[in-house]
């Protein structure tokens, strides 16, 4: 399975960041990325802005620069693509289309909150490899 994530940053040093519901089959209540499966046919590229219109209408046209910064493999074989995405698009132009709520989140508040998945290690690495370069 291959799966993709979006680490969405706003000009204000702030990312958005998805409270996933209590009716998620895991990670209830976690936040988590922006994204989904890469379904047959799809390049990863593909597959993250089908997951961005889906989960939050965000067009992208609205996307400023969008690069994979990450691929990692479980366990399970489960790759998962990262990106990082630049906007300046602002909450109230998305629409929620999945989990209880969407939150830009300054980056000195990042990790003041209970991950799913591996996100804050994927975090806590884009961090330290911005911070190098």
């Amino acid at each position: 399975m291959r799966v993709v994530g979006a680490i969405i940053k706003n000009g204000q040093n702030e990312y958005l960041l998805q409270l996933r519901d209590d009716k998620a089959p895991t990670f209830k209540n976690k936040w988590t990325l922006f994204g989904g499966q890469v379904e047959d046919g799809e390049n990863p590229s593909e597959a993250l802005l089908r997951e961005l219109d889906e989960e939050l209408k965000l067009n992208p046209n609205t996307i400023e620069a969008m690069r994979q910064i990450q691929t990692n493999e479980d366990a399970n074989g489960t790759k998962q693509h990262i990106f990082e995405v630049i906007t300046s698009i602002s909450l109230d132009q998305l629409v929620l289309g999945e989990g209880a709520a969407m939150e830009y989140i300054p980056q000195i508040l990042l990790f003041n909150r209970e991950f799913a998945f591996n996100i804050e290690d994927v975090l806590r690495k884009y961090l330290n490899d911005s911070s190098a370069s």
